[in-house]
């Protein structure tokens, strides 16, 4: 028993010498006392006789519904289960106008009584909730007499009636009230109410709680709970909130939040709204915060954005590919037919280049791809006369195109001239990187054998200063080609380090 009853209550009586067991059984209330469990632990005289037992060794010790049965589908199950539920859960009286239970033994007849009762919880010395106590009163006669309409009890009966409407009343509220609990913790976007001015969570819902990692919210200020977000602002937008009185909405706002047990904050990016409570006098009671985590709409923003800036870059390498190509082309033709049947070939290399381009997501291109594209062309997709061998290694767009037109006139020339002229010929086309990691060095080789006796040419034609320019424009790079009498060896080298990257 707590001091403070016995200060009170009880000042002037000696309670260790009393037996408080005799005491409670002495009362003419009907009384019994239920664990959390739910299990009878106790009860006096008067409550055996009202229920219609004749020894406590009968329900003590039993489960509730096992000492009283009742369908669990039953309004009275019901009634009783819900009343001693919101006592476990509060950890607060309740109280029953009315209720029918059938208090009959098994086996017996039925005897539905009517009945009304208040349960009470019982906490130890420490404070701690330890039992349920249920005084019950047995009403049936008088709920029989108002059935009856009995004019000398029209008063009795009002009362009653009275009684049962306030119950039904109470369960409906009881009932919206679980379902609005249920619909707030559910809510997909996180929700929770805020106290004061030092904006202490009264509500947070389960959406919240995993944006912050499941970290406990009830009870603590956003500070203690979110230390993290002291620095970021979020505070301050509280105060504001609160002693303007107005609404803050934010969309799309950074905030670094740690989750459950880690110390390194993540990024989210979060739609919200500051929506500020008003007490009964206009004044700011505290704040009710919305919003969504859009971390993942942001991201895919910001990947879209990426996408058509590479797209533009892209387009204007093309264009600007395409221009030299027809530049150099009509320079080194002698006639417009051969300068369009030239100018066709290489834009339909530069064609297939573009398209291993755009189905990468990357903006970068491999470069076994490009030989592998090239080379099939001229051999109907069998490579039997190509050797290809290099490691993984990809490239920028602007060296990628490149590549693939030096790569298309040597193909040509090979075709024409060289080594794949002949039954016989053979290409070999090789490629490695070196060098350390801030120099490193891309080298690749074209070596023709089998074909018919090479001679260096008496001039220079459009094809061959193609080949020659290299990666000019696009990245540092040197290619030598080698007229060799057993076939034509050419070796493009360049900066490996800028390949990687676009230029402006």
């Amino acid at each position: 028993m707590p001091d403070f009853w016995r200060r009170s209550l009880f000042r002037n009586a000696d309670l260790h010498a009393l037996d408080l067991g005799a005491l409670f059984n002495a009362s003419p209330n009907a009384y019994v006392i239920f664990d959390e469990a739910l299990t009878i632990v106790g009860c006096n005289e008067s409550y055996l006789k009202v229920v219609g037992r004749a020894a406590s060794h009968e329900i003590v010790g039993h489960y509730l519904f096992d000492a009283f049965p009742s369908s669990t589908d039953s309004a009275s199950y019901r009634l009783l289960r819900r009343s001693l539920d919101r006592v476990l859960a509060t950890h607060e009286q309740d109280h029953i106008a009315v209720i029918p239970y059938d208090t009959s033994e098994p086996g017996e007849p039925p005897n539905m009584r009517y009945w009304s009762a208040t349960h009470t919880p019982i906490f130890d010395r420490d404070g701690t909730f330890r039992y349920i106590l249920q005084h019950t009163v047995d009403v049936s006669e008088l709920q029989r007499l108002r059935e009856r309409g009995a004019h000398e009890l029209f008063v009795e009966a009002g009362v009653l009636h009275r009684a049962r409407q306030v119950q039904a009343a109470n369960q409906a509220i009881d009932a919206e009230r679980e379902l609005l609990r249920d619909m707030f913790k559910q809510a997909p976007g996180f929700i929770g109410i805020l106290a004061g001015p030092a904006h202490t969570f009264l509500l947070a819902n389960d959406a919240y709680r995993s944006l912050v990692g499941g970290r406990e919210l009830v009870g603590l200020t956003v500070a203690q709970a979110l230390p993290e977000v002291v620095g970021q602002g979020f505070i301050d937008l509280l105060d504001q909130v609160y002693a303007s009185g107005e609404a803050y909405i934010g969309k799309q706002v950074p905030v670094m939040l740690r989750q459950l047990g880690d110390a390194v904050p993540v990024k989210h990016h979060i739609d919200f709204i500051y929506q500020p409570i008003l007490s009964e006098d206009g004044d700011v009671s505290g704040i009710f915060v919305q919003g969504h985590d859009v971390s993942d709409q942001v991201e895919a923003e910001r990947l879209q954005s990426l996408r058509h800036r590479e797209l533009g870059h892209r387009l204007k390498n093309q264009l600007a590919m395409v221009q030299a190509i027809v530049n150099q082309t009509i320079r080194g033709s002698n006639d417009i037919a051969t300068a369009g049947a030239t100018i066709a070939g290489r834009l339909q290399a530069l064609s297939r280049a573009h398209e291993s381009l755009v189905t990468g997501t990357t903006g970068l291109t491999s470069v076994r791809e490009i030989v592998r594209m090239t080379a099939e062309i001229h051999e109907h997709g069998q490579l039997q006369r190509f050797r290809i061998e290099g490691p993984d290694v990809e490239i920028a767009s602007r060296p990628a195109l490149s590549l693939s037109l030096i790569l298309h006139e040597l193909t040509t020339n090979a075709v024409k001239y060289g080594a794949l002229s002949s039954e016989n010929g053979r290409v070999h086309v090789a490629w490695d990187v070196s060098g350390a990691e801030d120099a490193r060095r891309f080298t690749l080789s074209w070596r023709e054998t089998g074909g018919p006796t090479v001679s260096p040419p008496s001039r220079s034609g459009a094809g061959t200063r193609l080949i020659r320019a290299g990666l000019a424009g696009t990245v540092s790079s040197a290619v030598t080609v080698d007229f060799e009498a057993a076939g034509i060896l050419c070796r493009i080298e360049a900066d490996f380090t800028s390949m990687g990257e676009e230029p402006d």
